[in-house]
């Protein structure tokens, strides 16, 4: 309390003073640091470096006026006009000091921010009339902007301020020599030089006006010519602006191979360049908007990250790196930056054009949120099939009409409504029958809608309408149909037409690797009878290691099964280990296994396997195998054998309907044989963006002959028939990973010979994980009741699955 009384009984001046400490040493020392950064900027480039880093720091943690000052001219050392640009957004032409005002005057002209470099230089002339500075750089800025009238009132300002001299008549001469057309400029250019060979100014001058008319031939003479009024810096400019120009190009022309080529230099530009100069930050930049456009999408994202540390970056910076996320499997990350473009836009008033909405539709799709992109189409103003040109008197083909209409199409496509997206490409093509984009997407239509021939004839016809730099992606859409067919004499006919080292075939190669690459199947299955209550849990487990394919498509493989029965305290072990290949002659395929069965299963075995694709519709297949792998374990336990032997044909009516049927028999060695038929059916019923509601329905029938001494199951007859629903919700996630979610039921009702009819029912839910591009992992629980000799039996199961593939 003493203490208090005391304070309180402080004059005034001395509280005040006492308060008033604190911040003034604060301030004291913020100059301290300041001017220490300063200094410390003059000793090296690592140095300026590390003091805009310090004084960057000490700017956000103080807005003190003069580190801005600071900081802006060390920024402009550095060649960062843009990042000096940006310092404080929010500061007005008021809130400068005149040295800032004459720096940021001139970095805003330097990055052709005319209307801004001028408001500076006038506030420049209230704050310091006395500076000829403030009214010569109004001046050079109108010429630079083209106002000539403009530049000529500052012109006659200066006079009246200053009078004349050599720099306003420097000025004077270069507002008539930016006043002609370019092509008259440089011939005058050409003339005085030749007149006065070797002047310093106009060489200068006719350097720029040949960069205005990219006569980048005359630049690079001009450079070797006249070295000494030129440096490093300056020949790398002009490789940068050649390489702009092959950039550009290459979009134009989705010339691939371009784009390579100009990443490529941008990456050789910046490598010469002092890392964080305005010559390194704009080859970063063009190197990441190359990246995206030649598919160099990893070195995208790690030249983004670069760039990160100099600040924000420009939108088509921006844009360039969130089609690398889509592209590398990141779509949520993408829509966040589209997101953002967008905002930016509306704050600043200005309109989200087509080529922003056509993104934010494509990252609507990759996340499988096709209303809301739907939604997104909106964007593609107009939407008629005419527009007016850039007169507004005459009416043109709307070049975004065709790209909505196929967006429309497609997402229709996805979001389940296949047939409406496929009348509406039929209809485009009757109207236009000569446009290969067309015929690609109705070929894609088909191939999603599982009729590979359709796709494949459409494909085909597209190829022949497309220029050959323009066949990569079509190429590559036919490969996966050959794949998915199993026509791997297809494949490899075309990919020897097809060189590895063109950019344009990548996405063909990329797939052709990775469906001929070495595989590793695992699958396990874990079964508890509840009720009646068994002694241990049941299972089951496959492990299969595939070799990479040749290049016909054969491959060979090893496989291991074992399994476990518990079997009320009789345990139960089995298992069999072999060697098998997968043969392909298109449109035949082959497959056999040998190898020997292990515990319970004290025999060899084989098997073999003959299929055949008739066409996109139909497929059969035919199978027979000495000691099968479906013998029962109870039948081993017996040391009783079966060899079976099975036909098979599936329909494929569409992507949403399919169905089949088989028939087999088993001959066991203690005399029965098992006599089975079955047929199936599934189609998809609803689709609603990541929602997707299938059912499917199962009959069969199995015969036995009565055999009394048989321990297996074995009933005279039996049938069954039931049907299943199952509701998935696919979401995709970052690094290229996917988690459907699966929710199934279904009932039944089966039939024994001797028996009373019983109902049968299966619940269950499960994950199915895409990890990249080579690991999927799957498993599932649930519950089910099952019906044996007439008593209900009731289990709880588990399944889990891996795939691995080695590419």
């Amino acid at each position: 309390m003493r203490n208090i009384y005391i304070s309180c009984r402080l004059p005034l001046w001395a509280a005040l003073a006492s308060l008033a400490a604190p911040a003034l040493a604060f301030a004291e020392d913020i100059q301290a640091q300041r001017e220490h950064w300063a200094a410390h900027a003059r000793s090296s480039a690592a140095a300026l470096s590390e003091s805009v880093a310090a004084l960057q720091k000490l700017y956000a943690q103080s807005g003190d006026d003069r580190v801005r000052a600071d900081l802006t001219a060390l920024l402009l050392r550095q060649g960062r006009s843009s990042d000096a640009l940006a310092v404080c957004a929010a500061c007005a032409p008021a809130d400068y000091r005149a040295d800032e005002l004459e720096n940021l005057a001139k970095a805003a002209r330097d990055n052709r921010q005319f209307v801004r470099a001028l408001t500076l230089y006038q506030a420049l002339q209230v704050r310091a009339p006395q500076q000829k500075i403030g009214w010569l750089g109004a001046s050079l800025t109108a010429v630079d902007a083209q106002e000539f009238a403009a530049a000529q009132t500052h012109i006659d300002a200066y006079r009246r301020h200053f009078g004349d001299d050599a720099d306003i008549r420097a000025a004077e001469a270069y507002l008539k020599t930016r006043s002609q057309p370019l092509a008259e400029r440089i011939g005058v250019l050409q003339q005085q030089l030749a007149d006065n060979p070797g002047g310093r100014d106009t060489v200068l001058q006719l350097y720029r006006a040949a960069a205005g008319l990219q006569a980048y031939p005359l630049q690079a003479e001009l450079l070797a010519q006249y070295p000494q009024y030129f440096t490093r810096a300056d020949h790398l400019w002009l490789q940068h602006a050649e390489s702009v120009s092959r950039l550009r190009a290459a979009r134009e022309s989705a010339n691939r191979a371009q784009a390579v080529a100009a990443f490529e230099r941008f990456g050789e530009i910046a490598a010469q360049s002092e890392p964080g100069s305005e010559l390194y930050l704009r080859a970063m930049r063009d190197r990441v908007a190359a990246g995206a456009a030649s598919g160099n999408d990893k070195q995208v994202l790690a030249d983004y990250r670069t760039l990160s540390r100099y600040g924000a970056q420009p939108e088509y910076v921006q844009d360039a790196y969130a089609q690398a996320l889509s592209a590398t499997g990141n779509p949520r990350k993408a829509a966040r930056v589209y997101q953002q473009l967008a905002q930016q836009h509306e704050a600043e008033g200005r309109a989200v054009g087509v080529e922003l909405s056509e993104k934010r539709v494509q990252a609507d799709a990759d996340l499988g949120l096709y209303t809301q992109a739907q939604k997104h189409l909106s964007g593609f103003t107009p939407v008629a099939k005419q527009t007016l040109d850039f007169t507004r008197t005459s009416s043109i083909n709307n070049p975004y009409y065709d790209r909505q209409y196929f967006w429309q199409a497609r997402l229709e496509a996805w979001n389940g409504n296949i047939k409406g997206a496929t009348r509406m490409m039929d209809n485009w093509l009757a109207e236009h029958p000569g446009d290969p984009w067309a015929m690609i997407l109705r070929g894609e239509l088909a191939q999603w809608n599982g009729r590979h021939d359709e796709a494949e004839q459409w494909f085909a016809e597209a190829e022949q309408w497309l220029p050959e730099e323009s066949r990569g992606w079509v190429r590559t859409s036919r490969g996966a149909i050959l794949m998915e067919n199993g026509n791997w004499a297809g494949m490899k006919a075309m990919a020897a037409g097809l060189s590895r080292d063109n950019p344009d075939n990548a996405g063909f190669w990329q797939r052709y690797d990775a469906a001929r690459a070495a595989q590793l199947s695992v699958s396990g299955g874990l079964f508890k009878a509840t009720s009646p209550r068994d002694s241990g849990n049941e299972w089951s487990q496959s492990a299969t290691l595939y070799s990479p394919r040749s290049s016909s498509g054969h491959r060979a493989y090893i496989a291991q099964q074992s399994g476990f029965v518990p079997n009320h305290g009789d345990e139960l072990r089995y298992g069999r280990v072999g060697v098998g290949g997968e043969l392909s002659f298109y449109p035949f395929s082959i497959g056999f296994e040998a190898g020997r069965g292990t515990q319970l299963n004290d025999k060899a075995y084989f098997s073999a396997g003959l299929g055949y694709r008739l066409n996109q519709h139909w497929s059969f297949a035919a199978r027979a195998a000495a000691n099968s792998a479906n013998t029962p374990a109870k039948a081993l336990s017996q040391e009783v054998y079966a060899d079976e032997y099975s036909l098979s044909a599936n329909y494929t009516h569409s992507a949403d309907t399919r169905a089949g049927f088989g028939a087999g028999v088993m001959d066991f060695d203690d005399g029965n044989l098992r006599r089975s038929a079955y047929a199936w059916l599934s189609q998809s019923l609803w689709q609603r963006n990541r929602w997707k509601l299938g059912g499917s329905l199962w009959a069969d029938y199995s015969r036995n002959d009565d055999v009394p001494s048989a321990y297996y199951y074995n009933p005279a007859s039996s049938k069954s028939a039931s049907g299943d629903l199952s509701l998935s919700y696919a979401l995709p996630l970052d690094n290229n990973m996917r988690l459907t979610q699966r929710l199934g039921a279904g009932a039944g009702r089966y039939w024994q010979a001797g028996q009373s009819a019983e109902n049968t029912w299966t619940v269950k839910y499960g994950h199915d994980w895409s990890l990249g591009k080579r690991v999927g992992l799957s498993y599932e629980a649930g519950r089910k009741k099952a019906i044996y000799d007439g008593d209900a039996e009731y289990q709880n199961f588990g399944n889990v699955g891996l795939n691995v593939r080695f590419q």
